[in-house]
């Protein structure tokens, strides 16, 4: 049987994952390479193109599908490396996960999520850009009509919660911002605040929902993630939100990902935003929460490709 090709920046990155990952594999007689980026090697030359990983030539006889893991540093060398094996690899009989939406979005940024959202019709937390501190300021006149106190900032490329702002008045807004150089204004979003203190996530495979867990911040922290010590549980998806997050994932071209949905009141019922889609979702507290075998449906679905 042909192999699966993980890959990873560092042995630490996504440990949790890709060890269930071999764990599940191992039951199912699947083997799992796992490998870091670093480890990549390509030939170009005259029209023949070639993908080493370890030495070890990367062809349909002994590979069956490729697994990402996060891809992102300062210089971009190892989302260029993945694009460019996405690209070799597609006209091969190898199935790469995610692979048409890495090629269409490199770098799938919130803003750029944003823009999708809102051409196809998916609801977002009404959201504001700005490029200079004067386009703030000036906006500071129209904020308590547009999207009142607290308003809530974060960069478009952060992570596990931990770029999230909340600000309570415009002074604190005029103080954020004296410390800020204005060549980072425009990778950052402005966008209401919502009360709920809860939010979903929302994890889809193979265009269906596997299931959803709650996340609810704790104490005087308004941020939800688990990462930061937010509750998790259980959550029964409502077929509303389930049709949601799978459009969601369609529309962006994922054969895996994490749906965030968040509630703008504390009502079950209340309306549904999509905060973002993670195209690289870890799953430790999903899979802890739910009790949902995340990592063996994963590797049911890989194993169809090989």
């Amino acid at each position: 049987m042909r192999k699966i090709l993980v890959l990873t920046m560092s042995q630490q990155q996504s440990n949790y994952e890709v060890s269930r990952l071999e764990v599940e594999a191992g039951k199912k007689g699947v083997e799992i390479n796992r490998a870091l980026y670093k480890d990549l090697e390509f030939k170009l030359e005259n029209g023949l193109t070639g993908a080493y990983v370890k030495g070890e030539k990367i062809e349909e006889e002994n590979y069956g599908a490729v697994w990402f893991r996060v891809a992102g540093t300062k210089t971009g060398k190892y989302i260029e490396a993945r694009n460019l094996l996405i690209r070799i690899l597609r006209n091969k009989n190898i199935f790469v996960t995610n692979g048409q939406s890495y090629l269409d979005w490199s770098r799938m940024g919130k803003i750029s999520q944003y823009g999708v959202f809102a051409e196809n019709e998916i609801p977002v937390v009404p959201t504001r850009i700005f490029y200079t501190k004067e386009q703030i300021l000036n906006s500071m006149m129209m904020r308590e009509a547009e999207l009142g106190w607290p308003v809530i900032t974060k960069f478009e490329r952060g992570y596990q919660g931990k770029s999230v702002k909340k600000f309570k008045s415009e002074e604190e807004v005029r103080e954020w911002l004296k410390d800020k150089d204005e060549k980072w204004l425009g990778t950052y979003l402005w966008q209401r605040y919502l009360p709920s203190r809860w939010d979903l996530r929302v994890i889809v495979l193979g265009g269906k929902v596997v299931g959803a867990m709650k996340r609810s911040a704790l104490g005087s922290e308004f941020r939800s993630n688990f990462s930061l010590g937010g509750k998790v549980e259980k959550w029964d998806l409502s077929e509303d939100d389930a049709r949601l997050a799978e459009k969601v994932a369609r529309v962006c071209k994922l054969d895996y990902c994490g749906v965030d949905i968040m509630k703008d009141s504390v009502e079950k019922n209340a309306k549904s935003y999509i905060l973002e889609v993670n195209r690289q979702c870890q799953f430790k507290g999903f899979e802890e929460s739910t009790g949902i075998n995340v990592a063996g449906l994963v590797v049911d679905i890989l194993k169809e490709k090989l």
